[in-house]
C-alpha cells in the first residue's frame, strides 16, 4: 500500500511539472533601471501561486532583439514573448506566420479581453485595419523638453517658464548662448524633428493616413512646412541655438548632463535617469510648437515598444501567457511600471488611478507626456506613422538630415533627397509584401 502511494506521489509530481514546470521566455532589450523594474515586476508574477515562471532574456538593444527574435523563431527556438519597437511594427504585422494576434490570443485563453482599455493611440497603433489587436503595447514614450533651471537663471530667464514655441525657444537660446551654453540639443533627431513635428501641426507625414490604410504610402516630410523647420535647425546651429548630438540617446544626453546644452529634447521616459545624474535642478516643459501653423498643437504619437507573442507553442504555454499578459495590463501592474519609469499610462484604468493617487503634480514629466498624448482625439494625421521597412526608411531620413546640420547640404536639398530614396524603399518593401 506504501509503494502505491509513492508510485502515485511520484506520477502527481511528474505530471505537475509537465504541466506547471515549462517556462514562458520573454525576449527584450531593457537594460540598468528599466530591465531591473521588468524583472521586480515578472518575479512579483513568478511568486503567486498557479502561475507558469516567466524568464526574461535580455537582448543588446531593440534592433538586436527584433532581428534575432525572428532568426530563432524560424529556427525553432523562439521566445514566447518578443520585445519589438515601434519602427518594425509594420514589418511584423506582415510577417502573419510569426506570431499570434494578441486579441486573439486573449479571447481564446482569458475570455475577459477588453481593448477597449487602451488609450486610443496606443491601441490603434498596434492593432490590424479590423481593430484586432496585434500586440500588447507595454514600453509607450512620448518626446518632452528637459531644461536646466540653473542655466535658465544664468541667462536671466525664468526658470519655471520653460518655452511653449519655436519662436520663444529662439529667444531663450540666444540668451542661452550668451552665458555660454548650446540653446538646445536632442536625441532621435528623425523622431523629434520631423515625426512628432508633423502629429504636432497634424500635417501628414506620408500619404495613406501615415501608411495606417496600407503599403502603398509614400513619405510626405518634404512638405513647405517640414522644409521650413529644418531650414530652421540649420540657421539655429550656426548661431550655437541649436548643437547635434548624433542619431541616438547616449551622447545628447550626455551634454545635457554636463550642462553644455541647456535643453534637451527626449523621451519622458527618461527623466528618472537623468535626474539621478544631473548635479542641477530639471524642468520639463512640452515639445514646442508653431504658433503661426495652430493656435495649439494636436497630440503627440508615441515611441517605445509592445509584446508580441509567436507561434509554435502549446495550448498549455498560451494559457500561461495570456494569463501573464492579462497580469501586465492590470490597473495596479500598469500604475507601477507608469511611475517608476516615466513610461505613458496605456490604459484608462492606469492614468485615472495615478491621478487620483496625486501622482502627477510631484512627477511633471509623466502629466506632461500624458497630456501630450491625451489632450486631444489623435486625427489622420497625428495618430503616428507605420510604413514598411521603416526602419531602413529612417536611417536614410537621419542621413540626409545631418547633411543638412552639416551644411552639406541645403535642408529643402536634403528633405528632397531623403523622400526621394525612402520612397523607393518603400515601393520595394511593397513589391515583396
Amino acid at each position: 500500500m506504501i509503494g502505491m502511494k509513492i508510485l502515485w506521489c511520484l506520477f502527481f509530481f511528474l505530471f505537475s511539472y509537465e504541466a506547471f514546470g515549462s517556462e514562458i521566455t520573454l525576449m527584450h532589450a531593457f537594460d540598468g533601471f528599466l530591465e531591473k523594474k521588468l524583472s521586480e515586476i515578472v518575479e512579483d508574477f513568478n511568486q503567486q501561486p498557479g502561475h507558469t515562471k516567466v524568464v526574461l532574456k535580455k537582448m543588446e538593444n531593440y534592433k538586436i532583439a527584433y532581428e534575432e527574435g525572428i532568426k530563432a523563431h524560424k529556427e525553432g527556438k523562439g521566445p514566447h514573448i518578443l520585445q519589438v519597437y515601434e519602427v518594425a511594427t509594420l514589418s511584423m504585422m506582415l510577417q502573419e506566420d510569426v506570431y499570434v494576434p494578441v486579441g486573439e490570443l486573449m479571447e481564446k485563453y482569458h475570455h475577459r479581453f477588453d481593448p477597449d482599455i487602451y488609450i486610443d493611440v496606443v491601441r490603434r497603433f498596434y492593432s490590424a485595419p479590423n481593430g484586432k489587436m496585434l500586440s500588447l503595447p507595454w514600453n509607450a514614450s512620448t518626446g518632452v523638453l528637459f531644461y536646466n533651471k540653473k542655466a535658465f537663471k544664468e541667462a536671466g530667464l525664468d526658470p519655471e517658464k520653460p518655452p511653449r514655441t519655436w519662436p520663444e525657444l529662439e529667444k531663450l537660446g540666444k540668451k542661452l548662448h550668451k552665458k555660454g551654453y548650446y540653446g538646445y540639443t536632442t536625441a532621435w533627431p528623425v523622431a523629434y524633428h520631423l515625426e512628432q513635428l508633423s502629429c504636432w501641426h497634424d500635417i501628414p507625414y506620408a500619404t495613406h493616413q501615415n501608411g495606417f490604410q496600407g503599403l502603398k504610402a509614400r513619405l510626405r516630410c518634404n512638405q513647405d512646412f517640414q522644409k521650413f523647420h529644418i531650414k530652421k535647425v540649420v540657421e539655429w546651429s550656426k548661431q550655437g541655438i541649436f548643437s547635434y548630438s548624433g542619431r541616438y540617446t547616449e551622447k545628447a544626453e550626455e551634454r545635457f548632463m554636463k550642462g553644455e546644452c541647456a535643453i534637451l529634447m527626449q523621451g519622458s521616459n527618461r527623466f528618472a535617469t537623468l535626474e539621478q545624474k544631473c548635479d542641477f535642478e530639471i524642468g520639463v516643459g512640452c515639445i514646442p510648437y508653431w504658433p503661426h501653423l495652430t493656435e495649439k498643437p494636436y497630440n503627440l504619437n508615441i515611441g517605445g515598444a509592445s509584446f508580441w507573442v509567436l507561434k509554435g507553442f502549446s495550448n498549455e504555454e498560451y494559457l500561461a501567457t495570456a494569463q501573464f499578459l492579462a497580469y501586465l495590463s492590470t490597473p495596479e501592474v500598469q500604475t507601477e511600471w507608469h511611475q517608476a519609469t516615466g513610461y505613458l499610462p496605456i490604459t484608462d484604468a492606469a492614468y485615472l488611478l495615478t491621478k487620483k493617487k496625486g501622482y502627477y503634480p510631484t512627477h511633471p514629466a509623466a502629466e506632461i507626456a500624458a497630456f501630450e498624448v491625451l489632450n486631444n482625439r489623435p486625427t489622420d494625421h497625428s495618430w503616428g506613422l507605420r510604413l514598411g521597412n521603416y526602419i531602413e526608411v529612417r536611417d536614410v531620413l537621419i542621413g540626409y538630415l545631418e547633411k543638412a546640420f552639416s551644411g552639406e547640404m541645403t535642408a529643402e536639398e536634403a528633405l528632397d533627397k531623403a523622400v526621394e530614396e525612402g520612397d523607393h524603399l518603400l515601393e520595394e518593401f511593397e513589391k515583396t509584401h
